[in-house]
């Protein structure tokens, strides 16, 4: 029995954009697919680390060949969200990355729900 699930992935694009009054815009690129073990969250010490945002939070460990892929505050498409029909990349995401922690052959990924999806 495999763990994996289909999740998307939208890197944040590095730089500054504006609209015409003055607002960051911030943008993403193409969402791209992977297949990764994602779990809710349930260990003790994940739980003493996020208290209260624990129900708001999914954890993947993939391996150590995607050091360097993702980054802080990409976009992820997890529980069968995708990025099919968006106009904007990044509009149909549910969950925003933490920093990746690397391991000794392992990345841990955590993810947090955005709110009000």
């Amino acid at each position: 029995m495999s763990w994996k699930k289909s999740i998307y992935i939208a890197k944040k694009i590095s730089g500054v954009s504006k609209d015409k009054y003055g607002n960051i815009i911030t943008t993403y690129e193409e969402p791209k697919h992977y297949m990764f073990n994602v779990q809710p969250i349930s260990s003790e010490v994940d739980l003493m680390e996020f208290g209260e945002k624990t129900k708001m939070m999914q954890k993947a460990v993939i391996p150590i060949s995607y050091q360097n892929k993702f980054k802080e505050n990409d976009l992820a498409y997890l529980d069968g969200a995708n990025p099919t029909n968006e106009v904007v990349n990044g509009n149909n995401a549910n969950y925003r990355l933490y920093p990746p922690r690397n391991g000794n052959k392992v990345i841990i990924i955590y993810f947090e729900r955005i709110t009000g999806k």
